[in-house]
């Protein structure tokens, strides 16, 4: 893997650029620091006429960019970038592929194939969890096993992989699964009812913790604060802020639950401390609305701050209708309990699953209007309803941008 030297000395170090090469002109330590190869900053994935297209630059704020005939053919929506690398989910060839940042573009230097790892060698999610490895993960299948495998990042080998017991919890079934890595645990956010017609519904929100990496001892923690899954959607309805609490939202949704009654339980956001819920955090977001919604995609920009996708549920008498403009884009903050609606178009924002681009204050979102433009917008985090600006346009309205996240 590629390192970066840091240079940490206790004196201080003048630093020249030659050629955009960083020397240091202490001769006790010349060793250079690497620079990051040309156009490598950002990747942008997208889907243009149901095809898939990815490309890596350097600029998402001015301009136009276009990925057909300037990038790559395949699909970056299930990747994870780390330290000038990235990792995509190939599910139509059953491949985990290895790709380096060059001057040239992403190189591919390596591929693991998933068909000895799961069934039909396919995985949903591929997570990054920030101990050097990655890990893999689809639902769990009829006899409650969820496929999984965990892959070292240094050697990029498979550590282990297998099928993760998922329990039923008072006589329903585990139907959706996605995870987060703290420390020595896994937490498994989850959707819990019949697996035959995917019904009856669990009335709580249900988490699985596990020891991690064995993924031994499962134990199930049970929130009364609202109904639906933790899982999540495209994106992964469970994650960590800094000091290591895990929050949560679920998604309830006429279009997701059956049973009226349980639809109707609020959009929330939870707590999960010192591995337990913390029953005396709740964010009511349903209390901002006069009407039903529903969050469809989250995405955490750090300091206790989210961006989701906020639909009415009137807006979408068909599931289908998510695809229209529907979505609005909100700003929530965690700690003071406070949600802000953007004044950004209305959009699809339901088909982003790869989103991780924050910069200094600033959080970074694709806006793909259906009928219209995509671009990329520059939001100002804490800034208020009007704190942003438009920045570069995806060239057709035929564009929806699935993935950005940025890689230095």
């Amino acid at each position: 893997m590629k390192m970066k030297y840091l240079l940490n000395r206790a004196m201080s170090l003048m630093i020249l650029v030659f050629g955009g090469v960083l020397v240091s002109c202490d001769s006790d330590d010349p060793t250079p620091v690497e620079p990051d190869p040309l156009n490598s900053k950002y990747t942008v994935g997208a889907s243009v006429d149901g095809e898939g297209y990815y490309l890596t630059t350097d600029d998402i704020q001015v301009g136009d960019i276009s990925v057909v005939g300037n990038g790559f053919e395949g699909w970056a929506n299930l990747s994870a970038s780390v330290d000038g690398f990235i990792y995509i989910l190939n599910n139509t060839e059953g491949l985990t592929e290895k790709f380096e940042l060059t001057d040239n573009g992403p190189v591919k230097v390596d591929a693991i194939s998933n068909s000895a790892l799961a069934p039909e060698g396919f995985f949903r999610y591929i997570i990054n969890t920030g101990n050097g490895d990655l890990f893999l993960t689809d639902f769990p299948n009829e006899e409650g096993k969820a496929p999984y495998a965990i892959i070292d990042l240094e050697g990029f080998t498979v550590e282990s992989f297998g099928f993760m017991d998922v329990p039923d919890v008072n006589g329903k079934n585990a139907l959706w699964t996605n995870a987060v890595i703290e420390g020595d645990k896994i937490y498994v956010g989850s959707l819990y009812g019949d697996r035959e017609n995917w019904t009856q519904l669990a009335d709580s929100l249900i988490t699985l913790k596990y020891d991690y990496p064995s993924l031994t001892n499962p134990e199930v923690l049970v929130s009364t604060a609202s109904a639906g899954t933790t899982a999540g959607y495209r994106t992964n309805g469970t994650f960590k802020v800094e000091n290591g609490d895990i929050y949560q939202y679920n998604l309830n949704s006429f279009q997701w639950n059956g049973n009226n009654e349980l639809a109707g339980k609020p959009t929330v956001f939870v707590r999960i401390k010192d591995g337990e819920y913390d029953d005396s955090y709740v964010l009511d977001v349903s209390a901002e609305y006069d009407e039903p919604i529903a969050i469809w995609n989250a995405w955490y920009a750090g300091n206790n701050i989210v961006y989701a996708n906020v639909v009415k549920e009137a807006d979408i008498p068909a599931w289908g209708d998510l695809l229209q403009n529907t979505g609005t884009l909100v700003e929530i903050n965690l700690a003071s309990k406070s949600v802000t609606e953007l004044n950004l178009p209305n959009a699809s924002y339901r088909d982003i699953f790869s989103l991780n681009c924050v910069e200094d204050g600033k959080f970074y979102v694709p806006v793909s209007v259906t009928g219209g433009d995509a671009h990329i917008y520059e939001i100002t985090i804490g800034g208020g309803p009007d704190g942003f600006r438009k920045g570069s346009k995806l060239d057709g309205s035929n564009v929806f941008v699935n993935a950005l996240f940025r890689n230095f």
